[in-house]
């Protein structure tokens, strides 16, 4: 009997060490607002979702698996909040026509290992592109970041590229180094995973690097991608990105910059910037933003977006928004409004060449 419990023991403690090394979180935001909204063609009322932060749910975990090294995954599914309807549909690889599915983890679907050495990961990621722009953007890239606007899928600065090309990327592996004194680098390659039929078998692969440093104050990042198109064949679009920021304690400006061009003529060639700054104003922050875009490929086809936000904490996880934005498109533009990822979609516009505004005002709780 003595045996029995001795080894009854033995396997709790055991049990009990094993939980200890690994953990599992379930997360999530839910976020949703009231918007009065007007594309120069009438005005309309709406519930939207993804006004602050994109809606999503989530799991992450991490296992222990000693000497530093631990595995780690993220599965991560983007939420309308205002319908319950999911976000994502489904793209083949290497065409830019919806495949008529939907992605189950659209946001982030990922596993892999991280130590001493850094991290690296397999699935479907963020890169670092967008990374630098996000993490520059007062907004976050959701509503009255004006860069948001002319970046956001199938337009701007992803031009005519599939739903997410240079924002999250299929079939990817990306190692990031550890910090060393602040400066920290990013290399990520996406397989297009091309058959070969009709078009190259490098169609859709994607190279990003990047590198940045960041102090107490001063933070800066530059990141260069390149991708195989699919909606021209032969041709490499190449974006350079560069973003500054510094944090005052009384106002954090920065500024980001954004060049697109490719191969061939018919390639888009784009230039896009934006300035901005958030203050902290009584217990929550105000957020402003100005940007542009030049179409150095088609004439008047310029546009200009300007946006301000102020964010109300109830709580360290419950925050009141609201703000107005407005986009100043040239005849030949047609850029619109829109939240963050996980968004409801943007506001439509009844032709080319009109100018939208929204005001608006949300609620978005993080769990």
């Amino acid at each position: 009997m003595k045996t029995q419990l001795f080894a009854l023991s033995v396997l709790s403690a055991a049990s009990c060490a094993v939980q200890a090394q690994s953990s599992v979180t379930v997360y999530g935001v839910l976020d949703s607002f009231l918007e009065l909204a007007s594309a120069g063609n009438g005005t309309v009322t709406r519930i939207s979702s993804g006004g602050a932060m994109g809606s999503r749910f989530g799991f992450r975990g991490s296992e222990d698996l000693g000497g530093g090294l631990k595995a780690n995954f993220v599965l991560e599914a983007g939420v309308l909040l205002d319908t319950g309807a999911s976000t994502g549909t489904a793209f083949s690889p290497t065409s830019t026509v919806p495949t008529g599915g939907s992605y189950m983890f659209q946001r982030m679907a990922f596993v892999g290992l991280s130590g001493d050495f850094g991290a690296i990961n397999l699935g479907r990621q963020y890169t670092p592109h967008f990374g630098t722009m996000a993490a520059f953007d007062p907004t976050g890239f959701t509503m009255s970041g004006a860069l948001n606007y002319y970046a956001s899928p199938g337009v701007g600065i992803n031009g005519a590229s599939p739903a997410d090309a240079t924002t999250r990327r299929d079939n990817s592996i990306q190692y990031t180094t550890p910090t060393w004194s602040g400066f920290k680098a990013n290399v990520f390659y996406a397989f297009g995973e091309s058959t070969g039929v009709g078009q190259p078998k490098s169609t859709g692969n994607t190279l990003n690097v990047a590198a940045g440093y960041t102090s107490n104050t001063l933070a800066a990042q530059l990141s260069y991608l390149t991708e195989k198109t699919v909606y021209l064949l032969d041709n490499t679009d190449k974006y350079t990105t560069f973003a500054i920021s510094y944090d005052f304690g009384v106002i954090k400006p920065s500024a980001i910059f954004v060049r697109r061009r490719g191969d061939v003529a018919a390639a888009p060639a784009l230039d896009a910037y934006q300035i901005g700054a958030s203050a902290p104003v009584g217990v929550g922050k105000l957020i402003a933003t100005y940007g542009q875009l030049k179409n150095k490929t088609t004439a008047n086809s310029d546009s200009k977006a300007i946006g301000v936000r102020y964010d109300y904490p109830l709580s360290k996880r419950t925050t009141l928004y609201g703000g107005a934005t407005r986009i100043s498109n040239q005849a030949g533009a047609g850029y619109t409004i829109s939240g963050g990822g996980g968004s409801s979609p943007g506001l439509a516009l009844s032709a080319v060449g009109q100018s939208p505004k929204s005001v608006y005002a949300g609620i978005a709780h993080v769990f």
